[in-house]
């Protein structure tokens, strides 16, 4: 697969590169946090599920 990098500049891949680590990050944060969701209801932790899923709704807007 050619992706054209010589065809953008440096600057411009670097930012692109930050973007996509942005998203893999997020990405993962809400997969734990969803984890965490789960877990507290598996445990019947009000206090953890709330925390978290207020945390997971702080994220998502």
């Amino acid at each position: 697969m050619r992706t054209g990098l010589k065809k953008i500049g440096k600057e411009h891949y670097k930012f692109l590169l930050s973007i996509h680590a942005e998203v893999v990050l997020e990405a993962a944060i809400e997969k734990r946090l969803l984890r965490l969701i789960d877990q507290a209801l598996d445990q019947g932790d009000e206090t953890a599920f709330r925390l978290y899923a207020a945390k997971l709704v702080g994220k998502q807007k």
